[in-house]
Formats: C-alpha cells, structure tokens, sequence
C-alpha cells in the first residue's frame, strides 16, 4: 500500500489517464466506428481528470495537458470540420485558459483581481458551441463537461476573494523592522525547528502556503526552488510552513520536487501569531478542511539578527509569487555562515 502511495503521489496518473482517453476518443471519433458518437463524452471525461490533477501538481505538463486535451476534444464533437476548427477548438481552448490563466499569471491576477476574467471566457466558450451545435445541428453537449474544472477553479477564488481580500487589507501582525517572533515547529525531516537557534549565524526566509489543496502555493514553492540559489548565495535558510500535517506535507515537496524544509503548523500557533489567517467556512469545510482558519500566502525575509526586513504585500496577494521583489531587500542583508547542510 505504501508504495501505491508513493507511486500515486510521484507520478500525475489522472493526467496521463485524461490524455490516453483523449487521444483514443478522437481515434475511434476519426474511426467512424460504431458508438462513435460517444466518442465526444469519453474525452470531455478526459478533461475532467486533468483540471482534477491541476490541484495536485499545477506544473508545465498539467498546463500543457489542458490545452493539448481540449484541443483534442473539439476534434471528436460532431459537426463540419470548420466548425471544429473555427468555433470547437476556440471554445475548448478557451476552457482551458479559464482553468489555467490565474495560476500561470497570479502575479498579475492575484487571488481577487479580474474574477471576471474566467466566467467570461466560460461564457464565451460556451457561446461559439451553441453557435456550433445551431449552425451544424447536432449539439455539442459534451464538450461543455470540459468547462466543469475551469469553472470549479473560478467559483472558488470568487467565493474567496471578499473573506481573503478583507483580511489581507488589514495587513500582518508582524511588521518590517520588527524582531520575528520566535517559534519551534516539526519538520519533515523529523526533527524540530526553533526559528531563532539560527541566530545570529544565518538569515531565514519563510514561506506560509495555505495547504496542499492550494495550485497557487504549489506554484509558489516551485517559484522559490527555482531561485534558491540566490538565497543560498547569501547563506539563507529556506522554510516553508502549512497547516498540514507532516505526511502531507512530506508528500507535497516530494510530488513538486522542493528541497526545503516543511514545517507543519496544524494548530495555527505560529500562522496566527504572524497574521497570516482568515475565516472562510465555506472554504474550510470544504477544500482546505480546516477548523482553525485558512492561511495568508506570505515571504517573509529574516536577517542573520531577527529582524524582519520584508514582507510580501498583504493586499496585493501575488507578490508572494514574485522573488524579484524580494531580490533588492536580499542584496541588502548580511550574509550568513555558510554551511553545506542547512542546520535543522
């Protein structure tokens, strides 16, 4: 069972399974063959097992998979091939944008930014296949299950904004130039982190995601791996902090390929004391599970001394996607000592 586990947690099967289901939708579409007509259905349920798969990994294949997949679908739907190519493949297409378009440029959108973007893509989406399905006369009803995981993915961040949007404006507890306040967390190395035994040896970065349910912290930690070498230049420690539980989040940097430490804050202890929590009822008992609350995304870059020296903007909640930010503050800092393991 535990390599089931791993091996499911590894490797995005629902993705490879929507894109094989895809392919042979069309083939057999293509084939003529009998039931052929059903063709359409098996591939919209293709689309259904990417945007699922998008929450777990959100990277490169997942994109590319939504895009390739609708694309594939608009060629099994019924009709002319120009309708396929100039309503179908647009409206699909379109789908997937709705599905992708605020994880790949969060920094832009944010999480309450343009919420109107991805209902009118939707909408516009669905308008080119009923124009489809009325000029053609066969409708289209099955390429509109591929708009279902756009949709699910823009209800939430609408059904969010207002609760996120009100929080973050009342900005953090915690602000520059104020001495970080002390903590002693699990890791997922097994071990326990006390935030200021790395002073006055090293500065530290830490990352507060808001779960493994959350794209937009996958993007975030895959963000600050890519550009860790920067902070490791200077001797920075890097540590993320979630309310998972260990295992999950253990699985979680696994499965995005994180090289840093994990900490796990399942009684919101060290959220809180930071400012980094709303309430959202909806969104905890659903996607998140939490009763304590949901996080705030948030960097927060601490010098080798304890004193906080940034922190990502509260109201606009993509900057914690953006190093560049954080780059000029960076340079500033003293380095730290180094070392070749980080000190846990």
């Amino acid at each position: 069972m535990e390599r089931v586990k791993r091996f499911w947690n590894q490797y995005p099967i629902p993705t490879y399974g929507g894109l094989l289901l895809q392919v042979g939708a069309l083939g057999y579409s293509l084939g003529g063959w009998s039931y052929a007509s059903y063709a359409a259905w098996v591939g919209a349920l293709g689309s259904g097992l990417i945007g699922a798969d998008f929450q777990r990994f959100t990277g490169p294949l997942q994109y590319a998979a939504a895009f390739i997949g609708n694309t594939l679908v608009a060629f099994t739907l019924p009709g002319s091939w120009l309708a396929r190519l100039f309503l179908y493949v647009p409206a699909l297409v379109l789908f997937a944008t709705a599905l992708t378009i605020r994880q790949r440029f969060m920094r832009i959108f944010t999480r309450t930014r343009y919420l109107w973007a991805e209902p009118l893509m939707l909408l516009v989406g669905a308008g080119l296949l009923f124009l489809g399905g009325y000029s053609e006369g066969v409708w289209p009803w099955a390429s509109l299950v591929a708009a279902l995981p756009g949709a699910v993915i823009s209800g939430a961040y609408i059904q969010d904004a207002p609760y996120i949007a009100a929080a973050a404006s009342r900005g953090y507890a915690v602000k520059v130039g104020d001495v970080a306040p002390d903590f002693e967390l699990p890791s997922t190395k097994g071990t326990w982190v006390r935030l200021h035994s790395y002073f006055p040896r090293n500065p530290v970065l830490l990352l507060f995601v808001r779960g493994d349910w959350c794209p937009g912290c996958h993007m975030m930690l895959r963000t600050y791996e890519r550009h860790k070498h920067r902070f490791y230049e200077k001797n920075v420690i890097i540590l993320g902090i979630g309310p998972d539980p260990l295992g999950v989040n253990q699985a979680m940097i696994e499965r995005l390929g994180v090289s840093f430490l994990m900490l796990s804050d399942e009684n919101f202890t060290v959220i809180r004391r930071y400012g980094n929590a709303y309430q959202n009822e909806f969104l905890q008992k659903t996607a998140a599970g939490y009763e304590a609350g949901i996080p705030l995304p948030a960097a927060y870059l601490i010098d080798r001394y304890g004193i906080v020296r940034y922190i990502s903007s509260s109201e606009y909640v993509g900057e914690f996607l953006d190093p560049n930010t954080i780059f000029p503050v960076l340079e500033q800092i003293e380095a730290g000592e180094p070392y070749e393991v980080a000190p846990v």
